[in-house]
């Protein structure tokens, strides 16, 4: 079969019992697009602050088509479901997600998007975010003895 969102040069020849004719003229084609193929190699990673991670990925090959944006999903290991953390336009490799919990471990992937819709998702990766200062004690009392 043919590729998506590649172009094609055509022609046409013409065969009989004694031999075959001359070659039509040439035309170009575009195959349409179709959903990207997932994300190379991702990665996730600490950047020195207790609520944020770094995610970075290679483009789709084959892309299928145009990259109209990339979404990054994460989760903790107590989620059940991954949820959509960033969605970026078409020429980011990289997002720091924010809003994260100090100390925490997350799991996340990335997946590319189309016109036609949204590929398989990349790898998963897993960091841990930095430790965090702690917060004052509460309720501090000094007992008399």
């Amino acid at each position: 079969g043919l590729m998506p969102f590649t172009s094609y040069e055509c022609y046409v020849t013409a065969n009989t019992s004694v031999g075959e004719g001359p070659p039509s003229n040439n035309d170009t084609a575009m195959t349409d697009e179709d959903v990207p193929s997932r994300p190379l190699v991702f990665n996730l990673t600490r950047i020195g602050d207790p609520n944020q991670l770094m995610a970075t990925w290679s483009p789709p090959d084959p892309t299928n088509g145009i990259i109209a944006a990339y979404t990054v999903f994460c989760k903790m290991p107590s989620d059940e479901e991954f949820t959509i953390r960033d969605t970026l336009n078409n020429s980011t490799l990289s997002a720091t997600i924010m809003g994260l919990m100090p100390f925490t471990s997350y799991e996340c992937y990335v997946t590319a998007n189309t016109s036609v819709g949204e590929g398989p998702p990349s790898n998963n990766d897993t960091a841990m975010t930095d430790e965090d200062e702690p917060s004052s004690p509460q309720n501090f009392m000094i007992a008399t003895i």
